[in-house]
């Protein structure tokens, strides 16, 4: 993982808020945990600078992490292929600095809103 620094200088009222505040969960019976490392929860919220808008971030509740990307909650469904950068965590604020791709994206199964794959490059 890289390590963490400290406050974003960004104008938080520049921030979306996409933060869904739910359950966490395992990967769906009968789908493939495609993930080559292990998970671990991160119930906590992050904040993305999508490339395509660099200027405005947007916050999303995580549900866990691994080595290789990070599973996240949306209200709308994200683009596979979009890219980012994981900017930080909040509430603490912490400075990640982290280029992120959609790899998936997909509809919760009993809730509203989407769940999406992101993977650390």
């Amino acid at each position: 993982m890289t390590e963490l620094g400290h406050g974003d200088r960004r104008s938080f009222s520049h921030m979306l808020n996409d933060s869904m505040i739910g359950r966490k969960h395992s990967t769906p019976q009968g789908e493939e945990d495609r993930r080559g490392t292990e998970r671990t929860d991160l119930d906590v919220e992050v904040v993305v600078a999508w490339h395509f808008q660099p200027d405005q971030s947007v916050r999303y509740r995580s549900l866990d992490l691994s080595d290789t990307g990070m599973r996240i909650e949306s209200s709308t469904p994200l683009l596979e292929g979009m890219t980012g950068v994981l900017v930080s965590i909040l509430p603490q604020g912490k400075r990640i600095d982290r280029a992120v791709m959609v790899v998936w994206c997909r509809p919760k199964r009993d809730a509203e809103g989407h769940e999406a794959g992101l993977r650390f490059f």
